[in-house]
């Protein structure tokens, strides 16, 4: 795409959906409170496997998509300014495929935001959704909007973040940290133990009370530089016998955001997002942040 953002914008896919709308107010609201630009990009999608470009071009209906591209980036941009008139809003509109142009518009960016709506959960498990090619793919940490619309603004509930202790685990805390202090809400850092994809990471005691003790270690260890950066940030440290993703669904239930690492690099693919992340994508009552560390 030829306009760029620089890497303090909050960039938003908007599709028309209500859901889009609902990630946009979020968006807004968080950009409101980080003093961060805002950047709504509506993509009108040229080629995809139900019709060509030479197709379009030939029945005319470019100028019709467009405008109603213009139009839904029109709506969410007035419903943030109903909420935040004091955001710095732009406005884009570009012609390709939406999972690409919006990872074109991620490494310029500080943050992406993508709904996933009714379509999105089905087509997740079929076809692919943008979201979750764009979760795989960004070149900045993207957040997954998922909620309520009618409750889409950030408010006092904490930020949740899985500590793993993975380069993109760490990634993950040092983003939630810096949310969190934007916000100025609570920090509830939680590390599930017994989880076989988080074992391999630290060595196995002979004990699960020396296990235990050490999973207990490794939380304080991820989380000792971020709480001297953020001194003031009050910070909750959870450690769970749990299987990651259950553990951060069931305590996501009182969060306003969950923010988890990706897997990172996998032999096939490269940029497969692992279980726990694509488990919280699919469930999570709340917008979801995944970190990557593993870009091309």
């Amino acid at each position: 795409m030829q306009d760029r953002v620089d890497r303090q914008t909050i960039v938003v896919g908007i599709d028309g959906s209500r859901g889009a709308v609902a990630a946009a107010r979020w968006a807004g609201g968080l950009a409101a409170r980080l003093g961060a630009p805002l950047a709504l990009i509506a993509v009108v999608a040229t080629v995809d496997f139900r019709i060509t470009a030479a197709a379009l071009a030939e029945a005319d209906i470019m100028p019709t998509l467009r405008q109603a591209a213009r139009r839904t980036v029109e709506q969410a941009a007035d419903a943030v300014r109903a909420d935040r008139p004091d955001v710095a809003i732009t406005e884009q509109v570009v012609e390709g495929l939406p999972a690409r142009e919006l990872v074109s518009a991620s490494e310029h960016a500080r943050m992406l935001v993508v709904a996933a709506t009714a379509d999105d959960r089905i087509s997740t498990f079929l076809l692919g959704s943008t979201a979750l090619q764009v979760a795989n793919k960004s070149r900045c940490p993207v957040a997954v909007w998922r909620g309520d619309p009618a409750r889409a603004l950030p408010d006092d509930r904490p930020v949740l973040v899985g500590v793993d202790g993975s380069p993109e685990g760490d990634a993950a805390v040092g983003h939630a940290f810096a949310l969190a202090a934007g916000l100025g809400v609570e920090l509830v850092a939680l590390h599930a133990w017994n989880d076989p994809d988080l074992l391999r990471w630290v060595p196995v005691p002979p004990s699960n009370e020396a296990l235990a003790q050490q999973e207990e270690s490794l939380l304080g260890e991820r989380l000792a530089g971020w709480t001297t950066k953020y001194p003031d940030l009050r910070v909750t440290r959870e450690v769970r016998k749990s299987p990651t993703a259950p553990a951060l669904l069931e305590r996501a239930a009182d969060a306003q955001v969950i923010v988890t690492g990706s897997r990172g690099r996998n032999r096939v693919t490269g940029t497969l997002l692992g279980s726990t992340s694509q488990n919280l994508l699919h469930h999570a009552p709340c917008p979801t942040v995944v970190c990557r560390t593993d870009f091309e």
